[in-house]
């Protein structure tokens, strides 16, 4: 009934939504608040949601804004991820963007800190 989708609807707005519920907008928005020299989102395509949503979906913790917010201040933290370092010769420097962040492997390499400085 009305009940259900009320709360479908009001779920995203809470600190931590339900799985089916992956607040798209607002990570992205958490994405370009704390790491504002990557490379800003501009179309979110069905390939990159569903990217996300699977990030989402993959652990309890990660299904909270909170979350994404201390991921990215991590990241935010990595001179390789955010540019800061000399790249190698013929080579330009790594350009993060949030669709790289959310492919899996890449996620759990971060988070292994395999780019920690």
């Amino acid at each position: 009934g009305e009940e259900g989708k009320e709360g479908e609807n009001s779920a995203a707005a809470e600190p931590s939504a339900s799985v089916d519920s992956c607040p798209h907008q607002q990570i992205i928005d958490l994405f370009h608040e704390l790491l504002p020299a990557a490379r800003r989102v501009r179309e979110w395509t069905p390939a990159r949601q569903q990217s996300l949503r699977a990030r989402w979906r993959e652990k309890p913790d990660r299904q909270s804004l909170d979350w994404w917010r201390k991921f990215f201040t991590y990241v935010a933290g990595s001179d390789f991820l955010c540019g800061r370092t000399k790249p190698a010769p013929g080579r330009k420097s790594f350009e993060l963007s949030l669709d790289w962040l959310c492919k899996s492997e890449n996620l759990v390499k971060v988070v292994e800190g395999a780019y920690d400085n």
